[in-house]
């Protein structure tokens, strides 16, 4: 410990009788403040040294059991536990709580007001495109709401644990193919086309945006045009297949791992077919990388959602 002794200045003004005294006086009271800093040192000193012993006699005596990595992960583990066990408990809690507030009709409501005002008002143009009349309007709508509706009290039947992954995946998928049905048969013909012709482009610029990416990252060999368009394709046909939402989150860590893995592999061998060998290292890697990101997104997402072991609840 530093002791910080402050000096104290002394005005030169007035008799020298006067500073002599006035000096004495503050001698003496920095003298006693030394000597209480000094106590206090001493005292400090010993404690140390008397702490130093026991942690010498501590790893001595662990040291004579052979013991030391092994008390030290014991210690972590023990740790590890304690931190596993409350982030479980606070997570039951959360996917409970959160389950609870999906289900409340007064949220529902308020959540399908919203919804139908904020999707009205985003498909404005989509409705004026496709001509629809306004009775067709409200039932696209009702269509659209009733889905996520139906996403809404599937995600609190999994956080409540009332439904297993394997029947709201099996629900999810029947849902999906009725909406489809919906949508084509209130758009007829000619909306239907429009329609498809604008997820197309949504994935034409994603699967561009992916290639462009990937372009950045090739380094002294670069994709052609050629190649460019090719890889565009392959990636262009694996997001249209790629559907996972929330309740995919509810699949075990390593199902889901290996449905996104499964397609990206299959992006990565039609690569090689026009890849150069330098080309096809750079794609795995970012490949690689991509997966790993997309984990750690994944466990955010069920840590927000309250899902606990990163899966089934």
């Amino acid at each position: 410990m530093q002791l910080v002794l402050l000096g104290v200045g002394i005005s030169l003004v007035g008799w020298e009788c006067w500073r002599q005294v006035r000096q004495g006086r503050e001698l003496t009271g920095i003298e006693a403040q030394v000597q209480a800093g000094e106590q206090e040192l001493e005292s400090r000193r010993s404690a140390v040294a008397a702490a130093e012993q026991r942690n010498r006699e501590v790893v001595e005596a662990e040291g004579r059991a052979g013991n030391e990595r092994l008390v030290a992960l014991m210690r972590e583990r023990a740790a590890a536990a304690r931190s596993i066990s409350e982030s479980a408990a606070k997570t039951h809690t959360f996917g409970s709580a959160l389950a609870s507030v999906l289900d409340s009709p007064d949220q529902q409501q308020a959540e399908k007001s919203y919804q139908r005002d904020q999707m009205r008002a985003g498909l404005d143009l989509f409705f004026r495109m496709t001509k629809l009349p306004p009775e067709k309007i409200e039932q696209y709508l009702d269509v659209e709401l009733y889905n996520k509706q139906r996403d809404t009290d599937r995600t609190a039947a999994l956080l409540r644990g009332s439904m297993s992954a394997a029947e709201a995946l099996s629900q999810r998928d029947e849902d999906r193919r009725q909406q489809e049905s919906r949508r084509r048969e209130i758009l007829g013909p000619e909306g239907t086309a429009f329609l498809d012709g604008v997820a197309d482009g949504m994935r034409n610029d994603a699967a561009k945006n992916l290639v462009g990416a990937i372009q950045q990252n090739m380094g002294g060999a670069p994709l052609s045009q050629e190649q460019s368009d090719k890889l565009q394709g392959l990636i262009k046909a694996e997001v249209s297949a790629e559907s996972l939402d929330n309740t995919d989150l509810f699949r075990p860590p390593a199902e889901w791992s290996q449905i996104v893995s499964d397609r990206q592999q299959a992006v990565v061998r039609g690569a090689a077919e026009f890849l150069t060998p330098a080309q096809m290292e750079t794609l795995k890697g970012l490949v690689a990388l991509d997966l790993a990101q997309r984990q750690e997104q994944r466990a955010q997402q069920c840590k927000a959602l309250g899902i606990k072991n990163g899966g089934q609840n």
